[in-house]
């Protein structure tokens, strides 16, 4: 009776039950199956099949029959010297010749690296796809508890081209000769090919793919090269429990993040200098961190040299500021870019901290912050991350903020700029757009001079030339409610005068709507030039072509041709500004919230903030987004927000 039969009969019989099923280990020759006992001599020596209490767990045990082969799948149990292994060869290579062998894999977690030698893809796989995976195995290497194994598998058009090397020989140098660990010699074709065979990889298959196998021959993972891309050395042991832990880890930080979680890693709680000193992580909770993401060959000189300007004069007031590096090197546009050396070459100009090169936790910090991702409309992702103190405020356009509007915006947040543009408003005065002996009209041609005005609430509409259809229609019925307002104030103590300032256009798309109402007229031509800061930049008014090729002193930006209004109180002061006219507050036209939230919405408008944010993938913590726009992060509301570290699976688990 075959041995596969027997065991069947026993276990159909109920002769072993559950409990002692456990205690043996299931291997495979090519011809059958056999059951040995876990004291076995076998089982001790063998360098992938070790005793451990493990074992009970309900792996799936793969089948052969006698006329044909299994698929491995995840899941299976496999002696993985077999796979790797033969009678002839006991040895795999690693690129430099060293040879390595069974034992020296002896409790190892295991990758089987499958790629195509199809000639078209072999140049193109050598470089770009391992990058991950060396990182991974450069990390790992120290800790002597990973491998990889190239298995090149499928031919290309086998012609000899030189020296009697074939194509496919040719490849198989171009792939491996890129890779620091080991292959199955490319001439062992039986063995390769039975590999791929085994795993379900089909010949005519053009990519390159992973299996990973831990220490006792268990098959955690298959097609799952991401994982390398996302965890790099930190997803070790890279079995679905610890993903799973990574996982829930990523959403706590999501919902709560801190620089020591974003910056730190089980091996390290510090970030360094370009000297080489170490600087805790928290130490850094109580500062302004500016999270300096930078692309070599991408990221612009004029960058880094308008950020130093600013760190050195914020160094010198005795700011709380700090900027950290993030050096990228596995985005597109630094793969090809980046080593160590140009690393060092670039760090060494810089004044500030650092994460060290190729710290994976660079790839997460890319993932919390939007890299990869898939931008369009000309925006760039976010370069100068701003991270308050104890994450009070995240801010990802800090770059474009303090690029704009340099050190009064510090910490270079949105929120800052907008405080700094109401506190410009509020200088307004109307004596500083008219000279005080200006003369108005109004619709009956009868004259009124600035200063019979002072001492009134004042709007003033500053008419545009709106370019869409859908603004004109804002700005009809924001008339249509300031000529209610106003008939219906007139003559009582909330009475207020319009000053309307027009284009001087004849086609004005406006004037029919105010013919009826008798609001003071001016022109544009009639406003003060001595100060445009305080209303071109702020205030976004209509100036005729002579006066608007001026440029604000402020932005260097010239007017805008759209509507708006300000808001004068009887004391003179600004209480309102708005350029989205908006009319549906209880207290228009004086009042529709506060203005420091009217221009904060303004502003990220004006400078397209907000299609910016549309577009980020990223940790962002302010007033238009809360970590709502993650693809990169898993997220899951089965996860504890104060999941603790002692949820960490434990070695035995893993």
């Amino acid at each position: 009776m075959k041995m596969k039969g027997l065991v069947k009969m026993i276990i159909g019989r109920n002769l072993l039950c559950s409990q002692d099923i456990k205690n043996y280990y299931v291997t495979s020759t090519n011809y059958f199956k056999f059951i040995l006992p876990a004291s076995t001599s076998y089982l001790q020596t063998c360098p992938f099949s070790t005793h451990s209490d493990d074992l009970h767990r309900k792996y799936q045990v793969p089948t052969e029959e006698a006329t044909g082969q299994f698929k491995i799948k995840k899941g299976d149990m496999i002696n993985l010297q077999d796979f790797l292994f033969t009678k002839n060869r006991n040895y795999l290579l690693k690129y430099n010749d060293e040879e390595v062998k069974a034992a020296d894999l002896a409790g190892n977690v295991i990758v089987l690296y499958f790629v195509p030698l199809h000639r078209s893809f072999s140049r193109w796989v050598s470089r770009r796809s391992v990058s991950s995976l060396i990182d991974t195995y450069t990390y790992l290497l120290p800790e002597n508890n990973f491998e990889v194994v190239l298995v090149a598998y499928g031919t290309a058009e086998d012609r000899i081209i030189s020296d009697s090397h074939t194509i496919s020989e040719r490849n198989f140098e171009d792939i491996f000769s890129c890779m620091p660990w080991t292959a199955i010699p490319f001439s062992d074709i039986t063995s390769r090919e039975r590999l791929a065979s085994r795993f379900g990889i089909d010949r005519s298959f053009y990519y390159n793919t992973s299996v990973v196998i831990d220490s006792s021959g268990i098959v955690l993972q298959r097609g799952r090269s991401e994982l390398f891309e996302r965890y790099r050395g930190l997803g070790y042991p890279f079995s679905d429990e610890y993903i799973k832990y990574l996982e829930d880890q990523d959403a706590v930080t999501a919902r709560k993040p801190s620089l020591n979680a974003l910056l730190g890693s089980p091996k390290r709680d510090f970030v360094i200098s370009n000297k080489g000193d170490k600087v805790l992580i928290d130490t850094l909770k109580e500062k302004v961190v500016a999270l300096y993401f930078y692309e070599e060959g991408m990221t612009p000189k004029w960058m880094t040299t308008n950020i130093k300007k600013v760190y050195e004069e914020l160094a010198q007031n005795k700011s709380c500021f700090e900027v950290v590096l993030i050096y990228l090197y596995s985005t597109n546009g630094t793969l090809d870019h980046t080593s160590e050396e140009s690393y060092c070459k670039t760090f060494e100009t810089m004044p500030w901290l650092a994460i060290p090169f190729k710290d994976p936790k660079c790839e997460r910090l890319a993932r919390f912050f939007g890299y990869p991702n898939d931008w369009n409309k000309g925006k760039d992702p976010p370069t100068l991350v701003i991270f308050g103190p104890h994450g009070e405020y995240i801010e990802p356009w800090g770059a474009d903020i303090m690029y704009k509007f340099k050190l009064p915006a510090y910490p270079f947040t949105r929120e800052k700029v907008a405080k700094l543009y109401t506190e410009k408003i509020r200088e307004l005065k109307l004596e500083t757009l008219w000279d005080p002996n200006t003369t108005f009209r109004k619709k009956d041609k009868s004259k009124v001079r600035l200063s019979q005005l002072l001492g009134k609430r004042i709007i003033i509409f500053f008419e545009g030339n709106e370019e869409f259809d859908t603004r004109r229609e804002v700005v009809v019925k924001f008339l249509s409610m300031l000529k209610k307002r106003y008939f219906d104030m007139k003559d009582t103590g909330d009475e207020f005068e319009v000053i309307y300032i027009s284009s001087g256009d004849e086609e004005s798309p406006y004037k029919k709507h105010i013919a009826d109402v008798p609001w003071v007229l001016s022109f544009a031509s009639d406003l003060s030039t001595i100060d445009l800061s305080l209303y071109c930049c702020y205030c976004h008014l209509l100036l005729e072509p002579a006066i608007s090729t001026r440029s604000c002193s402020e932005c260097g930006k010239s007017s805008r041709r759209e509507s708006s209004m300000l808001a004068f109180d009887q004391d003179g002061s600004v209480v309102r500004k708005s350029l989205e006219l908006i009319f549906y507050s209880s207290a228009f036209p004086f009042g529709a919230g506060s203005m420091e939230e009217e221009a904060l919405d303004e502003l990220t408008c004006s400078y397209f903030w907000g299609e910016m944010d549309e577009l980020h993938c990223g940790l962002q913590i302010n007033r238009y987004g809360k970590n709502e726009n993650l693809p990169y992060i898993y997220r899951s509301d089965m996860v504890d927000q104060e999941l603790q570290f002692h949820n960490r699976p434990s070695g035995d688990e893993l």
